[in-house]
């Protein structure tokens, strides 16, 4: 029994870790990001991403290839859960960004976790203390002050209502959280590197026919613009940096990081 307890201590250690280095890599992410932005549409930025981390990622995928039990049932898991937690839920985001402020998407955002929590309740059958209310109340309010300081001191950050938008961002919560809680389950026992290399694939192939629909099907619309505006530090530097650490790293880390302690706790990392 003790040995037992004390492997669970050592797991839920571990898991922590993983999500602190989550925590690192996808907190620095905009203020990387955002100077890059100004030389690329968030959809280009995205096919950018998705491409150089498939690249970086490609040794891995033959590594795995030869390990997976039931290889292709696998796979199609995968891809239906990423078109969920990589296509659906970036492609809301980015949507519901260029239609309200990011004031208003930043209040949306911190629900996340309250979403995961109740799916973790209902669909994991996880169960939440009375201090883990407590320190998610602290977390919502503590974001909350920190989001509304600049409305409280007269700037007029908010900006205009826009439904849609809101609309879009709320169903981008939903749908982060249906995918950590599906993560939970369906990805336990498959390696973390092969099921985030495999998500690289789904984003760069999505977000391929997504950049070209905004191109009016104009291939030229891609490779020139490319090489063009990476050719800007900012911009190479966005790519690069959530190609390896947001995604490659960051994103592992953040499924691995599940696998010791409930979903729903893991979710609460993202305040900090």
């Amino acid at each position: 029994k003790a040995l037992k307890k004390s492997a669970g201590k050592q797991s839920r250690n571990i898991s922590i870790f993983f999500l602190l280095v989550n925590t690192v890599t996808w907190g620095a992410a905009l203020q990387i990001v955002k100077p890059g932005l100004q030389f690329m549409t968030p959809y280009q930025f995205l096919l950018y991403r998705f491409i150089f981390a498939a690249i970086f990622s490609f040794p891995l995928l033959i590594y795995y290839l030869p390990k997976i039990k039931h290889l292709w049932k696998t796979i199609g898991k995968i891809i239906v859960l990423e078109l969920i937690g990589t296509t659906l839920a970036l492609s809301l985001l980015y949507e519901g960004l260029t239609r309200t402020t990011s004031i208003q998407a930043s209040l949306i955002t911190t629900t996340t976790p309250i979403f995961i929590i109740l799916g973790g309740i209902f669909y994991l059958n996880e169960r939440q203390e009375k201090r883990e209310w407590l320190g998610l109340s602290l977390a919502v309010i503590g974001t909350l002050m920190l989001i509304i300081g600049p409305m409280l001191s007269g700037d007029d950050a908010f900006g205009s209502f826009s439904l849609f938008g809101n609309v879009l961002i709320l169903a981008q919560n939903i749908a982060t959280a249906a995918y950590f809680i599906f993560a939970k389950k369906f990805y336990s026992g498959i390696p973390k590197l092969f099921i985030t290399t495999i998500s690289y694939y789904v984003g760069m192939i999505t977000f391929l026919f997504i950049d070209q629909f905004t191109f009016h099907g104009q291939a030229a619309g891609l490779a020139q613009p490319m090489w063009a505006q990476l050719a800007h530090p900012s911009a190479l530097i966005a790519v690069l940096y959530m190609a390896t650490f947001g995604s490659i790293i960051g994103l592992t880390a953040y499924i691995k990081g599940q696998d010791g302690i409930e979903a729903s706790e893991a979710s609460i990392f993202s305040y900090l």
